[in-house]
């Protein structure tokens, strides 16, 4: 039971292009990151298994890329990349605002992000 992963991730998209029904979003995204113009935050929100985590981790880890795609897709080989991939990338931290929700938590997650 040690090895088991929930299906969601195991089999969560990895590029913009292998998103399903967000072809507004990923587009949007991707031509954000094309052009350079980069807004200072960004809101995913609706409802549940639409998608909102998985294409803020694709753009986190296409905005970190080193050497980005022409199509606007992370190269998957830069340092950058291969930490991603791999789950130890300092640059990029995943917040559930969820669990995250009462004074304590930010306080804890204000103390977090100060040490790398």
């Amino acid at each position: 039971m040690e090895n088991y992963i929930v299906s969601a991730r195991k089999y969560r998209p990895t590029t913009f292009e292998s998103v399903v029904g967000q072809r507004a979003l990923t587009t949007t995204l991707k031509n954000a990151i094309a052009t350079g113009k980069l807004a200072h935050a960004y809101l995913f929100c609706g409802p549940r298994g639409v998608g909102k985590t998985t294409c803020a981790r694709i753009f986190a880890k296409t905005i970190n890329c080193m050497n980005p795609t022409a199509e606007g897709e992370a190269c998957n080989q830069c340092e950058s990349c291969t930490a991603f991939n791999e789950q130890r990338s300092y640059n990029i931290h995943e917040l559930d605002a969820a669990s995250n929700n009462s004074v304590d938590d930010i306080r804890q997650l204000v103390e977090q992000v100060r040490i790398p």
